[in-house]
């Protein structure tokens, strides 16, 4: 363990996990570690990695930020405007874990400006500016930046809630502690679960060779990082319970999974009550994330006021792109000339920034735990009718661990996720547990609807999917393993919507993909919903009609041995 403060302890095992394969440590003392830039949408002729050096006093004060050039992948001008734009999007983020930012800045500049080693031209204008003649703030749309989308799922509710439960229910492995008391969860719990997608081979009359298989409905498999948080309670953003530690844990998270005690029996501190409205629990941590947020861009008011473009800034603080705080300002009826008028905003306006920027940021499901107590039903419908908006889903994740175990001692049929369950155990303990579960939770509902949870969670920000074959009559995929063969649509790649050919190229082209080798010649595809082949575009965007894809390049991939699992 490195001789670093908490924060910087925490942040490093964030990024360890976000950027794995794509970051090397280069001393623990101080920090140091270099970051690859990947999926970046116009490629220059080499790799192109951040250096960052964390001082002893990080976050208070920047880190030591580097860009290695020593093949001269950037020009010298390239360089030396990139490393003053990282340290710029430094100071804007003093205070605050910024590792993810400063790599997603740097990945956004160079998709920008640095389209080849050519010198960028004198007069080309920021993304986000404020001219020194002219009053009024101008703000240029970003691009939307497509590629690989490593998706996670935050898990969020008070303590006692049954996080710790669904975790283990839906990563299949007990890994989390669980127990009736406030902040079993110390620190967050990583796993990996699956959800499912419709598969292309539904078509086709056979089934392909998924990597990670299919479900008992022929649905393809589809891996989904699930991130355990410690259990927060109301006043969590001012220090209590865990306090900001554990709100920041939830940076990585693409959509959140609120689980509620719909049985209404823990309060809001996660402590044994009775006749506890659950419903209230949606309000609280509502605010509790909206405060997180806005009281971390009032810290910085007095500075924002002097910069009105700093406030976009701060939002890229949550890992997020601008394209994202674009739209959020947007929805939240801010423009060019409201934007000038910062200085004289009154707090609402804030409010409604940081509302409409949590609605595209932190989508949220609310995940309606211990469904089948006798109090769930009339609280759901109480829930439901309070928040007729807000999607949620009825889940038993005790049930459904409790299925799971049996099945593992072979006292039952059972698959994750079926409203089927046989039991082939005359042990009279086995029959009433399933009897139990079937009536109130099986028959109630169609199943414990775990795993229909995790479908229902990434969907809320819908990602696109590719399938890369190397044939497409045959659907073959593109081999990579030595002595093995590649089989049929083995690959799925998980992809941020709006997604071009090109990106995808990348995208395989790079670790920890890997399929691709050389220069780009071609990409074509076989329809999905008519079977025709045509070629395709670099710059057009994948669909669902479009995900059966092969690229052609001037070069073949070496053959690797499988790694073990």
């Amino acid at each position: 363990m490195c001789s670093c403060s908490e924060d910087q302890e925490d942040e490093i095992e964030a990024i360890n996990s976000i950027f794995e394969g794509d970051i090397t440590e280069l001393s623990s003392k101080p920090p140091s570690f270099m970051i690859k830039l990947t999926d970046l949408k116009s490629c220059p002729s080499g790799q192109v990695s951040i250096k960052i050096t964390f001082t002893p006093s990080y976050p208070s004060e920047i880190p030591v930020i580097e860009v290695p050039n020593r093949s001269m992948v950037l020009s010298e001008r390239q360089h030396k405007e990139l490393l003053q734009y990282l340290k710029q999007v430094a100071s804007d983020n003093v205070g605050m874990a910024m590792v993810f930012t400063l790599i997603d800045a740097a990945k956004e500049w160079i998709n920008e400006r640095a389209i080849s080693t050519e010198e960028v031209g004198q007069d080309e204008e920021p993304a986000v500016e404020s001219r020194q003649n002219d009053p009024e703030v101008h703000l240029r749309e970003p691009k939307s930046s497509g590629g690989k989308w490593d998706f996670v799922i935050g898990l969020v509710g008070k303590p006692s809630a049954g996080k710790s439960t669904f975790f283990n229910a839906a990563t299949t492995l007990d890994l989390a502690k669980t127990g009736s008391h406030p902040f079993t969860t110390i620190e967050p719990n990583i796993g990996k679960a699956f959800y499912i997608i419709p598969c292309p081979c539904a078509s086709l009359g056979q089934t392909c060779n998924a990597v990670h298989g299919h479900n008992f409905q022929g649905q393809r498999h589809v891996p989904v990082l699930l991130k355990d948080v410690a259990g927060l309670v109301p006043g969590a953003c001012e220090g209590k319970g865990k306090g900001n530690r554990f709100l920041n844990d939830l940076l990585d998270a693409d959509v959140l999974i609120h689980i509620i005690d719909i049985s209404g029996t823990t309060d809001e501190k996660g402590e044994s009550t009775v006749g506890y409205d659950a419903s209230s629990d949606v309000q609280w941590l509502q605010n509790e994330l909206q405060r997180w947020i806005y009281d971390n861009i009032m810290d910085k008011w007095e500075t924002i006021k002097k910069r009105p473009t700093k406030l976009v800034d701060m939002f890229t603080g949550y890992h997020t792109t601008r394209a994202v705080i674009h739209i959020a300002l947007q929805n939240a009826g801010i423009d060019n000339k409201e934007l000038s008028n910062l200085p004289q905003w009154d707090e609402s306006v804030l409010q409604r920034i940081v509302s409409a920027f949590l609605q595209l940021r932190f989508p949220m499901l609310l995940v309606l735990n211990k469904a089948d107590t006798d109090t769930a039903k009339d609280n759901i419908c109480k829930l439901k009718e309070r928040y007729p908006t807000i999607p949620s889903i009825p889940v038993s994740s005790k049930a459904e661990c409790q299925l799971q175990a049996l099945k593992r001692t072979g006292a039952l049929n059972y698959e994750c996720g079926s409203g089927t369950v046989e039991v082939i155990s005359d042990d009279a303990i086995h029959i009433q547990e399933t009897r139990a579960i079937k009536e109130k939770i099986i028959n109630e509902y169609g199943s414990t609807n775990v795993h229909q949870a995790l479908y229902d969670a990434v969907n809320l920000r819908s990602p696109t999917y590719a399938f890369p074959v190397q044939c497409l009559d045959t659907l073959k995929s593109i081999d990579k393993y030595r002595g093995e063969p590649p089989g049929m649509l083995r690959d799925c790649i998980v992809l941020k919507p709006g997604t071009t050919i090109e990106e995808l190229y990348n995208v395989m082209l790079h670790y920890p993909v890997s399929l691709l080798c050389g220069d780009f010649v071609r990409a074509e595809t076989r329809d999905t919903n008519d079977g025709k082949k045509r070629q395709l575009r670099k710059e057009e965007v994948i669909d669902g009609a479009k995900s059966i894809v092969k690229i052609m390049t001037t070069r073949k991939i070496t053959l690797i041995a499988k790694p073990r699992e």
